[in-house]
């Protein structure tokens, strides 16, 4: 992977032209489109047999927990030690009830969990959260030596929404989030907590006609970002 870019060497300037064209060089070569999976498929097999924290693991509401995709179902069925954490503390009751290895906490908290993990997970997370910067600590303060923390979150650049706009002419997402997490801010946050963006994903399954174009044209009739509903954000902490 290419070495995480500091805006702040190129210029003090956050508008700076040289310091934004070198944002976008690098956020181009970092950019990983995979075309052959759904993005928790990705997250699954990256949770294989490894020892995963899932972050927001319990999806607001128990109706989720029942479904055959709930992604804290996966990823624990998948990893080696799978440990899950939320703030909603009568949900966590409830799955640790049900067998789940569970505890209420606040993950933007000082809390140190006694763990070091493989594989960090925050699935629609960080759009929910007030301090995204502290979220992100607490996940690095995790991090097993060559752990990764992914980051799923909704793309606003997506085809999905501008669909959605131009169908209800105003924007109305869940009702809970505060955010958007788009590259550059997340370059930004993690800049700001002390770890880098070492990648970010693009995933959702493509084939046929659709596929045949794009890779013949390599995205260059739209926006590769224009296909896909969400970003999975790649961090690590600093050597």
């Amino acid at each position: 992977m290419s070495k995480s870019l500091d805006w702040t060497t190129v210029s003090d300037d956050p508008n700076n032209r040289e310091a934004k064209a070198a944002v976008r060089a690098w956020l181009k070569a970092v950019q990983r489109i995979h075309v052959d999976c759904e993005l928790m498929d990705y997250v699954e097999a990256m949770a294989r047999g490894r020892r995963v924290l899932d972050i927001g693991m319990a999806a607001h509401a128990m109706r989720y927990v029942d479904q055959p995709q709930w992604r804290h179902g996966r990823i624990a069925r998948a990893a080696s030690h799978c440990l899950g954490i939320d703030i909603l503390e009568s949900l966590t009751a409830e799955l640790g009830k049900r067998g789940f290895n569970v505890r209420c906490v606040d993950a933007t908290s000082d809390i140190d969990l006694g763990e070091r993990f493989d594989v960090i997970f925050a699935g629609d997370v960080v759009e929910h959260v007030d301090n995204v910067v502290r979220l992100l600590q607490f996940a690095a303060r995790h991090l097993a030596p060559g752990g990764r923390l992914y980051v799923a979150t909704p793309n606003p650049f997506s085809r999905k929404f501008f669909r959605q706009l131009k169908r209800d002419g105003v924007m109305v997402v869940n009702l809970d989030h505060i955010a958007w997490i788009t590259p550059t801010q997340a370059m930004e946050l993690a800049r700001r907590a002390g770890i880098a963006l070492a990648a970010y994903h693009l995933i959702k399954p493509i084939s046929g006609i659709s596929l045949a174009i794009k890779r013949t044209f390599g995205w260059r009739l739209e926006p590769a970002e224009f296909s896909f509903p969400d970003y999975l954000y790649e961090f690590v902490r600093p050597d």
